[in-house]
């Protein structure tokens, strides 16, 4: 799923058919899912040596960069952008591993705190290195400025669907 060519001839199709179609927005949006699976393929790829896949990758990625790595289950859900179900179950394994461990919030008992454990710091301390230097070679093309202006106008995008623009 690499060549793009063939979204973009239907959505220049159904412009042709439909004037008012944002033919540059859809495209748009269509590419961003397009290079989020390229990718997730590609990190589920570097992963899979680790018996990882990137919904397990993310949640140990987001602990390794969170405060004390730890966060609650509700703000591990919000930002890995999964449903609690989905995460119940991949932080289930994680675990069963030993690379995550899930303990009482102080003060709150109907809150689980979510924490890396030794062996999954050790692992993601494995992998982080790997998947940057990936993304690296995927934007080498990219000066710095060129980046912060994408990300930049990704952000302005994002605030704009959350209602903040």
């Amino acid at each position: 799923m690499s060549d793009f060519g063939p979204t973009d001839q239907r959505l220049r199709r159904v412009k042709a058919r439909m004037p008012d179609f944002a033919v540059d927005a859809m495209r748009l949006v269509r590419m961003t899912n397009h290079l989020q699976k390229t990718f997730r393929d590609r990190t589920n790829g570097l992963l899979k040596k680790f018996d990882l896949a990137d919904p397990s990758y993310t949640v140990l990625a987001i602990l390794y960069g969170s405060v004390e790595e730890s966060a609650s289950a509700s703000e591990l859900s919000e930002t890995c952008h999964e449903k609690p179900a989905n995460l119940t179950r991949v932080c289930d394994e994680l675990v069963a591993r030993g690379l995550i461990e899930r303990r009482p919030k102080p003060g709150d008992r109907r809150s689980v705190m979510i924490s890396l454990s030794d062996a999954g710091r050790a692992l993601i301390e494995q992998v982080i290195p790997q998947v940057s230097n990936m993304v690296g070679e995927a934007t080498a093309g990219f000066t710095t400025e060129e980046l912060r202006q994408l990300s930049s106008l990704y952000a302005r995008l994002l605030a704009s669907l959350n209602g903040r623009a």
